[in-house]
């Protein structure tokens, strides 16, 4: 398997008080999967204007393995792998942050789903379809094989509901502005992280002097984000996060489902684990 090496300089952006923030987590990963496809396959525009192939992400990861904060911080070397699961129906793209040799501070991994594109919508009339051979050529044989991505989701979900304690609840509105879009006015997936950050800080400065468990959810470093991309949003979208808190035997958990305005279904789900 191919590994590609980038060395970032997070300035004092990238962080909050505790770690990496997840946002430039998620974002360097799906950058470093977009320079890998650049070196050793189909950058994102051929694949779309040569191969009607596009992708959309369905499920992202980030897991923090040690203490990283803007003190500490000089450069990150990022490795960064992409393979074909389950047939050409998944990519897999996963990156490893490393402070130093050995030092690994964070770990992110995204599940992306091929599209075969029709008419002449661009993405926008893409059906999910496995990768055409024309593209599949391009990942070696170490990189292609039939297992499946090894998604969180449902059963993460099912675990936090059925065995942790339900502390509180809580409601934020947000809106969709251009500046949280991709190129096609469609939400670009790493904002998920801050609309789910935006509920959870809200919740905590709304309830937190009733219930102090929630203060963890300010207090303590992030352990692991799970994301789970259901439908997306777009271009002047209203939508709301609906939080859960819940106490389990490993710490504070906060779910959140981000809906849109007036449908019953959400959009997206992300676990947040402190």
């Amino acid at each position: 398997m191919r590994t590609l090496t980038l060395e970032l300089v997070p300035d004092v952006s990238a962080f909050n008080p505790h770690q990496l923030k997840p946002f430039y987590v998620l974002a360097s990963c799906f950058n470093g999967s977009e320079v890998w496809a650049r070196a050793h396959g189909v950058p994102h525009q051929m694949a779309i204007r040569n191969l009607q192939t596009a992708f959309v992400i369905q499920v992202a990861r980030v897991q923090y393995l040690q203490r990283y904060t803007y003190e500490q911080a000089e450069r990150l070397v990022v490795s960064v792998t992409r393979r074909s699961l389950k047939d050409g129906a998944q990519v897999e793209a996963r990156t490893v942050f490393e402070a130093k040799p050995g030092g690994t501070v964070a770990e992110a991994s995204l599940c992306v789903v091929p599209l075969t594109l029709v008419g002449d919508g661009g993405e926008l009339a893409g059906l999910p379809a496995p990768m055409s051979n024309s593209y599949l050529q391009y990942f070696e044989a170490s990189e292609r094989t039939s297992e499946s991505y090894a998604s969180p989701f449902p059963s993460a979900l099912q675990q936090i509901v059925e065995s942790g304690e339900l502390v509180s609840t809580y409601q934020h509105p947000f809106f969709v502005h251009r500046e949280h879009c991709e190129f096609v006015d469609q939400w670009y997936f790493a904002e998920a992280s801050n609309y789910a950050a935006a509920s959870r800080e809200r919740m905590v400065f709304e309830q937190g002097a009733k219930l102090p468990y929630l203060r963890r959810g300010l207090s303590l470093p992030m352990r692991e984000l799970s994301l789970l991309f259901l439908r997306p949003f777009y271009f002047f979208d209203e939508g709301q996060v609906q939080t859960r808190a819940f106490r389990s035997h490993e710490g504070v958990c906060f779910v959140h489902e981000l809906m849109k305005k007036d449908v019953p279904e959400p959009h997206a789900l992300v676990i947040e684990r402190f």
